[in-house]
């Protein structure tokens, strides 16, 4: 699309999906915030209203202000017991203790997304103008796929794990955050590229009418 120089702004959908985005990353990371400053009860809000977007399991987030960044079931269970493991093996609920430290609202591979679709989104505005927008095969190759293998293998060896004699594959904080951040930063540069040069585009065509 060719768009004339006045009409190249930022714009205004640009600007607020990328301040929503840095506010869901941060309300994510504020609860070890609020838990470890002995305010539970906001931090209860904010764990509860992410519950509806992330399983947040604890063996696959990270803690903050704790003996260490993240934990296998196995850590958990040694550290905690079970009693304080509710629904075990899928423990949820365990938010953490001072400890353990306290996890973040969204797992690891969630908060990689969002982070990385931030992270993409600012550094157009710093730009002051969208990437060329990427192909979708690109987006498929080296964003879908890579999560898509990582997540999909897991869950699917979990569910083979219920029906016979099968070891679950559990996923790394490593792999988790890899394919978290490349799917973020591509699904980032192949839509939003796309909808700046949009508005761009809507802007050139009103221009032409007035």
């Amino acid at each position: 699309m060719t768009v004339k120089p006045f009409a190249r702004r930022i714009p205004l959908s640009i600007r607020l999906l990328t301040l929503g985005l840095w506010v869901y990353v941060g309300g994510a990371v504020l609860p070890p915030f609020l838990m470890a400053g002995g305010l539970a009860d906001p931090a209860s809000v904010l764990y509860t209203l992410y519950s509806f977007t992330c399983h947040q399991l604890p063996q696959r987030s990270f803690f903050l202000f704790g003996e260490q960044p993240t934990y296998t079931l196995a850590d958990l269970r040694e550290r905690v017991g079970l009693e304080r493991l509710p629904d075990y093996p899928w423990p949820r609920a365990f938010r953490g203790d001072p400890r353990i430290g306290w996890k973040i609202a969204l797992c690891q591979r969630d908060l990689a997304i969002y982070t990385a679709m931030a992270l993409t989104v600012t550094l157009m505005l710093l730009q002051g103008r969208p990437w060329r927008p990427l192909p979708i095969w690109a987006f498929l190759a080296f964003g879908l796929a890579p999560i898509a293998l990582d997540g999909g293998s897991q869950f699917v060896s979990y569910v083979l794990a219920l029906i016979g004699p099968f070891t679950p594959r559990e996923s790394t904080p490593f792999l988790r955050v890899l394919t978290g951040a490349l799917f973020g930063s591509t699904f980032a540069w192949t839509l939003f590229s796309r909808l700046w040069l949009l508005e761009w585009a809507a802007w050139e065509e009103r221009s032409h009418r007035d």
